[in-house]
């Protein structure tokens, strides 16, 4: 009876894993200003910014913004986060996306000044 050996480097090795060093090694790229790496970034972000603008509004246009507010968020997560003591990016990420979605909805400074808020 013969039996197979795994002799894979990484047995450990899932799609979760994978995706985690992708979304990783993008936001390491997007730090040098690669437009690749951010619009990959952008692109696996997108259903959890539609995700989070849907739960505010849904109004299209209001949509719109508060997505791409989202992908302001996610721009300033690249710049701010460091693998070594942030831990997983996606959690890290998801506090900057959140915090520019809600920057929307607060008026802004000449509106509280003249009382239009």
């Amino acid at each position: 009876m013969k039996i197979s050996l795994n002799l894979k480097q990484n047995s450990s090795s899932t799609p979760e894993a994978d995706r985690e060093k992708f979304i990783e090694r993008d936001a390491e790229a997007c730090r040098r200003n690669d437009w690749e790496a951010k619009t990959r970034l952008i692109h696996s972000f997108m259903p959890l910014m539609t995700s989070l603008a849907r739960k505010r509004t849904q109004d299209t246009a209001a949509l719109n913004r508060y997505i791409e507010a989202g992908k302001e968020g996610l721009v300033a997560a690249t710049r701010h986060y460091k693998a070594s003591t942030n831990g997983k990016f996606e959690v890290f990420a998801l506090n900057y996306i959140e915090t520019q979605m809600d920057r929307l909805d607060r008026p802004g400074f000449f509106a509280r000044l003249f009382g239009r808020s």
